[in-house]
C-alpha cells in the first residue's frame, strides 16, 4: 500500500552512525564536538544537491542512544509549510523491508514455507503477472536476486500522488509488462517489488492460520536488545 500526506513532496529520513571511537561519549546528554554540526550540515547539502528532495529529517545515534537530531528544507512544496520540526513523526519507509524478511524467516523456522520454495507455490495467484515466478524463490525475493523489476520504475506511478491507493498486487501488476533485470538468481538489484510479494506471502499464510482458528505466528522480535552475557 502507498500513501502519502496531501501536499507533500515526501520526506526524507537520514541516519547516522558515529564511529564507535565515540562510543564513550555516549553516556554525555547532547551531541559531542562538531557533531551537531556535522548532522545539520550534512542534511543541508542532501536537500541542497538534491532537488528531488523538499525536506530532510535526521538523527544521530551512539550504541542505541540518540545523540542529536537535524532538519532541513521546508515541509511543503516551494519553500512552503516552515522548517520540519525535528520532533516530527514520519513514514518508516523502505525501513520495514528487514521487519517483512524477518516475519518471512519466523514463518520458514516454523516451516509454514522454504526459502527455496517457488514464488508461484508461495503465491499462486501471482503466477500471470510475475515471468518465471516458477523459477523464482522466495530466497530470491529477500536478497533483490529474483529479477523482478521495480515497480517505481514502470513510470505510471507518482511519488508525489497523495490521493491514490495502491493494493500490493496493483503494484505488482504494473511490473508485467517491464524487462526483467536479470535471470532469477544471477544479480542484485534493489527492486521493491520483491518485498510487496514477501509481504503478500506473509499476509496470506496469517490468513490461513487465522482460518484455520490456530495459533497467530509469533510477534517479529528483530528489534529486540539481545543480552551480550
Amino acid at each position: 500500500m502507498i500513501r502519502a500526506g496531501a501536499g507533500l513532496a515526501g520526506g526524507v529520513l537520514a541516519f547516522g552512525i558515529a564511529p564507535a571511537a565515540s562510543a564513550a561519549a555516549a553516556d554525555e546528554p547532547g551531541a559531542g564536538p562538531g557533531e551537531s554540526h556535522d548532522l545539520q550540515r550534512a542534511l543541508a547539502e542532501f536537500v541542497r544537491d538534491n532537488p528531488w528532495a523538499v525536506g530532510a529529517i535526521g538523527e544521530l545515534y551512539v550504541d542505541g542512544r540518540r545523540r542529536d537530531r537535524g532538519s532541513a528544507g521546508s515541509r511543503l512544496l516551494n519553500g512552503r509549510g516552515g522548517a520540519i520540526p525535528t520532533s516530527s513523526r514520519y513514514r518508516l519507509g523502505s525501513q520495514t523491508k528487514q521487519m517483512t524478511a524477518t516475519a518471512v524467516l519466523q514463518l520458514v523456522s516454523e516451516g509454514r514455507i522454504g526459502l527455496d520454495g517457488s514464488l508461484s507455490e508461495a503465491l499462486p495467484g501471482v503466477a500471470a503477472l510475475v515471468r518465471r515466478a516458477g523459477e523464482i524463490t522466495v530466497r530470491q525475493l529477500i536478497r533483490f536476486i529474483s529479477g523482478i523489476p521495480d515497480f517505481f520504475a514502470s513510470g505510471r506511478l507518482d511519488m508525489l500522488d497523495t490521493t491514490t491507493y495502491w493494493r500490493p498486487i496493483d503494484l505488482v501488476a504494473l511490473t508485467t509488462d517491464m524487462p526483467r533485470t536479470g535471470e532469477p538468481g544471477e544479480k542484485w538489484y534493489y527492486s521493491n517489488t520483491n518485498y510487496i510479494l514477501l509481504g503478500m506471502i506473509v499476509e496470506r499464510l496469517l490468513r490461513a492460520t487465522s482460518a484455520r482458528g490456530s495459533a497467530p505466528s509469533p510477534r517479529v522480535e528483530c528489534c529486540r536488545p539481545t543480552s551480550s552475557a
